[in-house]
């Protein structure tokens, strides 16, 4: 009987490990992208990538700091202009490439602007799917400050970032924090 358990234990190893190797071959993966925050809820984890294929197809990478950006030392360079961005799903923009986020096109076209001549510009990418602005907020006093932004913006969803300030409307995320 000790035996049978574990030839059938012994299989069903094999048959798992066959099939990651499949799915690794094949490209298929669903990697994780979110951890447990004591302050805010849930935070991107730092370093993690992969392709994010729920509702687009990109290849995402988190930054060393844990925001959906390239690397950004906190020190802003001299003669830098930068922005800070705060938002959600729409401003962390998972599902497509990093170079395609609202973030990274407005760096891009605001390096060429005029009025700006010989400045650097940075636009900075603090965007976390599902976040509300008390998790915004959060963000900004404990993370924010540290870049010496010019310019904080936030990029506001009305269709639930309202909502997900209350408890009564946001049944979907069980942790976030609220303000009273």
């Amino acid at each position: 009987m000790v035996q049978n358990s574990l030839l059938v234990v012994g299989g069903f190893s094999l048959g798992i490990f066959l099939g990651e190797i499949y799915l690794r071959i094949a490209g298929i993966s669903y990697p994780t992208f979110i951890t447990v925050d004591k302050y805010k809820g849930w935070a991107l984890i730092p370093g993690a990538s992969g392709w994010y294929r729920k509702e687009g197809e990109a290849y995402a990478r988190i930054n060393s700091d844990g925001w959906r950006d390239r690397e950004r030392s906190q020190v802003k360079p001299e003669n830098t202009l930068r922005i800070v961005i705060l938002g959600d799903s729409f401003t962390e923009a998972r599902q497509v490439p990093l170079e395609n986020t609202f973030v990274s096109v407005t760096e891009r076209e605001l390096r060429g602007c005029q009025a700006l001549a010989g400045r650097k510009v940075e636009a900075l990418n603090f965007g976390v799917s599902g976040y509300g602005t008390a998790q915004e907020l959060i963000t900004l006093r404990r993370h924010i400050w540290d870049y010496s932004p010019d310019i904080v913006l936030l990029a506001a969803f009305l269709g639930n970032d309202i909502t997900n300030n209350l408890p009564e409307l946001n049944s979907l995320n069980t942790r976030s924090p609220y303000f009273v």
